[in-house]
C-alpha cells in the first residue's frame, strides 16, 4: 500500500475482516542520534521507519496493535488476529463509539523543520559546540546524546475522521563532570534547529559541575529549595501523567476523587495544550481523530479535570478532551503559567537551603497517596543567603507529590521548553519555570 492511502486502506480491510469500528495511524519517521562521552563522539546513527498502528472495536471490545511489517501478507495476518481477538476478550462495561467526523482541525504552526530530515554533519558540529562550552566553563569531560527526528503522520477512522500533519523535534542532553562525582547537566530542545542552543546547554552543564567541586555531606531534614527547570519538568510530567483518567481509574494516581479540590499551591496554574506553536508535543488531532485544544489541569492549584479519550470519558460520564491514546489518554504539552520573579530573585529568598537542578529515578511507594522518593543530581547545592556555597552529597528527595506542590511559594517569570529522558510519564514537553518551595523533605542512606 502507498503511504498516503495506508490508513484508509487499512481501515477498509479491517471492516471487511469483521471490525465494527476501526482506526489507523501511519507514521513515516526519519531519526538520527549522536552519542558522546569523554568529550568525543562515540556513536552516530540514522534510521528511517514506517509504522502502522491499528485499532479494532467490536461488540464493546477493543484491540490495538502496531507493526512495521507492511507486506500484504503481514497486514492481512495482523488484521485477522486482531478481529479474532476481539471475539474472545472481555467486553467493556463502559463504552462509547469513536468520535464522529469529519472535524475542522486547529492550525498548529512551527512544528516542522525540513532541515532536521537531512541533518548529518551539522549534528556532530552541534555536539562539539556543546562539549567545547562545557570545557570552557571548567568541566573536565562531557557526555550525552543528541537525538532528532522528523515525521509525517496520517490518520483515518471509520467514523469519518481523517487528517495528517508533519512534525519534528530535537533534544540535546549534556552531562558535564569536573571530577569523579561533581556533575552538572544542561538540555536544549525544540521543533527546529533554530530553537537549539548547544552552547547554552553545554555551558550550563559545565558551570554547574564547577560549582560542585567543593562538597559537604547532606543531612536529612526539611529545606527551603529552588528547583531548576529539569527537576520541575520531571515533577510536572508526573502530575500531568497522573491526570490521565486511565491512571486515575487504575489506582496509579494520587488525583483520584480530587477534581475541584485544592491539590497544589495557589501560585501553580498548569495547562495541557496540543496547539502550542513551536512545541514538541503539538498536533491538530488525537489518536481518535478528535481535535486537540488548550485545557486546564490546575488553576491556582485547583484540579480542574482529567485527560480523556472516548472510553475513559464514557466511564467518567464526561466528554473526551482530545487526549487519546487509544488505551491511555495523555498530555501533549504541559505548560506552567509564568510567575513574576526572576531566577536570581528566587535564589535570594533562600537563607539556608538547597538548589536542586535535576531529579531522576522517581519511584512511588504509594501511587494513590502520592508518596515517592527520587535521586537528586547534576547540581545539588547548599545555598546560603541566596548564594551557592558547596555541593551536597547523599541526599534523596522523599516527599508526597501533592504535599510538595502545596509547598511551592513562587514561580519564575521565565518558562522554557524542557524534554529529557528522566520524564518517565511520557509528556513530550514541559514548559517549565524554576520554583521555590519551603520545608521540602530529604533523607539520607541508612546502613
Amino acid at each position: 500500500m502507498e503511504f498516503e492511502t495506508l490508513p484508509e486502506k487499512a481501515v477498509e480491510k479491517l471492516l471487511e475482516t469483521g471490525a465494527e469500528e476501526a482506526a489507523a495511524i501511519a507514521s513515516l519517521s526519519r531519526s538520527g542520534q549522536v552519542r558522546f562521552s569523554n568529550n568525543q563522539v562515540t556513536v552516530v546513527g540514522f534510521w528511517d521507519r514506517v509504522t502502522l498502528s491499528v485499532l479494532v472495536r467490536r461488540d464493546r471490545r477493543v484491540v490495538a496493535a502496531s507493526t512495521t511489517d507492511l507486506s500484504e501478507e503481514g497486514l492481512e495476518r495482523l488484521f485477522r488476529q486482531m478481529v479474532s481477538a476481539s471475539r474472545i476478550i472481555k467486553p467493556r462495561e463502559h463504552y462509547a463509539p469513536l468520535p464522529k467526523g469529519p472535524f475542522e482541525y486547529p492550525e498548529v504552526t512551527d512544528t516542522f523543520d525540513p532541515s532536521l530530515e537531512t541533518l548529518r554533519d551539522e549534528a556532530v558540529g552541534m555536539v562539539e559546540e556543546a562539549v567545547s562550552s562545557a570545557l570552557d566553563e571548567g568541566a573536565m569531560r562531557a557526555a550525552g546524546t543528541f537525538s532528532y527526528d522528523s515525521s509525517e503522520t496520517r490518520l483515518y477512522t471509520s467514523a469519518g475522521a481523517s487528517g495528517s500533519f508533519r512534525s519534528s523535534g530535537a533534544i540535546l542532553f549534556v552531562r558535564a563532570f569536573s571530577d569523579g562525582e561533581a556533575s552538572g547537566m544542561g538540555v536544549t530542545c525544540g521543533t527546529s534547529l533554530s530553537d537549539l542552543r548547544p552552547s547554552d546547554a553545554g555551558g550550563e552543564a559545565g558551570r554547574i559541575a564547577g560549582l560542585c567541586r567543593e562538597s559537604e555531606p547532606g543531612r536529612a531534614g526539611e529545606y527551603d529549595v529552588v528547583f531548576g527547570r529539569p527537576a520541575v519538568a520531571v515533577l510536572l510530567d508526573i502530575l500531568a501523567g497522573m491526570s490521565s483518567a486511565f491512571y486515575v481509574d487504575s489506582g496509579l494516581s494520587c488525583l483520584d476523587g480530587k477534581v475541584g479540590s485544592q491539590v497544589a499551591s495557589e501560585v501553580l496554574t498548569v495547562h495541557d495544550d496540543g496547539t502550542l506553536p513551536s512545541a514538541m508535543g503539538s498536533r491538530p488531532f488525537d489518536d481518535e481523530g478528535f481535535p486537540t485544544y488548550r485545557k486546564p489541569i490546575l488553576e491556582q492549584g485547583v484540579l480542574k479535570g482529567y485527560l480523556h479519550n472516548t472510553l475513559t470519558a464514557a466511564k467518567f460520564g464526561v466528554e473526551t478532551t482530545g487526549n487519546a491514546g487509544w488505551i491511555v489518554p495523555h498530555p501533549w504539552n504541559v505548560v506552567v503559567e509564568a510567575g513574576d520573579v526572576g531566577d536570581e530573585e528566587l535564589m535570594s529568598e533562600v537563607g539556608d537551603g538547597l538548589y536542586i537542578h535535576n531529579l531522576t529515578y522517581v519511584r512511588f511507594q504509594d501511587y494513590r497517596a502520592g508518596d515517592f522518593s527520587g535521586i537528586v543530581r547534576d547540581g545539588v547545592l547548599h545555598v546560603k543567603d541566596g548564594e551557592p556555597v558547596a555541593a551536597v552529597r547523599g541526599l534523596r528527595l522523599s516527599e508526597n507529590l501533592l504535599g510538595l506542590l502545596k509547598k511551592v511559594k513562587a514561580v519564575s517569570k521565565e518558562v522554557r521548553q524542557v524534554s529529557h529522558w528522566w520524564m518517565e510519564w511520557g509528556s513530550p514537553a514541559v514548559f517549565a519555570p524554576t520554583i521555590l518551595a519551603s520545608k521540602v523533605r530529604f533523607t539520607t542512606p541508612t546502613a
